[in-house]
């Protein structure tokens, strides 16, 4: 299984930024931020890999200052792994 988490710092714009996704019609959910992301606040967004355009688009859009980067999440077996991209 693999998926996109979109980090923040700052809990306010991972919300906000959540909800600028769904009113533009990507499906999203609010997650705990994988600890080998290493980065954010402790939640952050997950969208599926076909939707990876579109939350770059939403990050370019809503220009939160606090956002800390995009991260692709693998999961084989009972092992994650976390790459930033």
């Amino acid at each position: 299984m693999e998926y996109i988490v979109i980090s923040f710092r700052s809990r306010a714009h991972t919300v906000r930024y959540a909800e600028f996704l769904r009113k533009s019609g990507t499906y999203c959910q609010i997650i705990n931020t994988p600890k080998e992301a290493g980065v954010g606040c402790g939640l952050s967004v997950r969208v599926s890999v076909k939707d990876f355009a579109a939350a770059k688009r939403a990050v370019r859009i809503t220009a939160f200052t606090s956002f800390a980067g995009f991260f692709l999440v693998k999961t084989v077996g009972v092992k994650r792994q976390v790459k930033s991209i």
